[in-house]
């Protein structure tokens, strides 16, 4: 898993006429899950859940350059569980990661860059014990990320989304002992150099 701020990027150099024209793109996604139900000691039910969805997208075009990139999400967990007699249990973890880059250089004084990273982190817990019932559960993440380049000279574009969101409820009886646990992380990150950008020479220039 790769976490925080960071540009990083995979770049082809291709030379032509004394000129190093490049473009780099890479990407990443990175998501984990658990869910974890329980029930222990007299009638019971129990239930479950996870759905992930992710995407991914790249282009680059070279001479007059341009490329894009784009990331989507979607993590969801679900959970219950219901009783009788003693304990109820919900755990539930997530995680997703993010990352970006992209890099043009043309020529020798030619560089443009840009970033982006997103984490989100999730955790859930909800017990009751000494139960006569109760627990749910309940876990979301969105998503996010775009990026833009076009040059010789001009534009650039970040932009990052995250929705997030968590649920908790528990119910009680005969000697109860009822907790929720929801605690929450997002992170995010944003990177841009642009220093002058010299488009690469047709192949024909003298």
């Amino acid at each position: 898993m790769l976490r925080g701020c960071s540009l990083s990027v995979v770049v082809v150099l291709l030379m032509s006429s004394g000129v190093i024209a490049a473009i780099g793109q890479a990407e990443g996604f990175s998501i984990g899950a658990q869910n974890v139900i329980q029930r222990i000691g007299g009638a019971g039910w129990a239930e479950g859940g996870n759905l992930v969805m992710v995407g991914h997208g790249q282009r680059a075009f070279v001479v007059g350059a341009a490329a894009m990139q784009k990331e989507t999400g979607i993590l969801a967990q679900n959970a219950s569980v219901y009783g009788t007699c003693g304990a109820t249990k919900v755990q539930q973890n997530a995680s997703a990661d993010g990352r970006q880059g992209q890099l043009v250089v043309f020529g020798k004084h030619g560089f443009q860059a840009q970033g982006q990273s997103l984490t989100v982190s999730l955790d859930n817990a909800v017990r009751q014990f000494g139960s006569i019932g109760g627990a749910e559960g309940a876990q979301s993440f969105v998503g996010g990320q775009n990026q833009v380049l076009i040059t010789p000279g001009g534009t650039s574009a970040n932009s990052q989304f995250v929705g997030a969101a968590q649920f908790a409820a528990v119910s009680g009886g005969r000697n109860t002992n009822v907790a929720v646990n929801n605690s929450l992380d997002v992170r995010m990150c944003q990177n841009q150099i642009v220093t002058g950008c010299v488009p690469p020479k047709p192949p024909c220039d003298p």
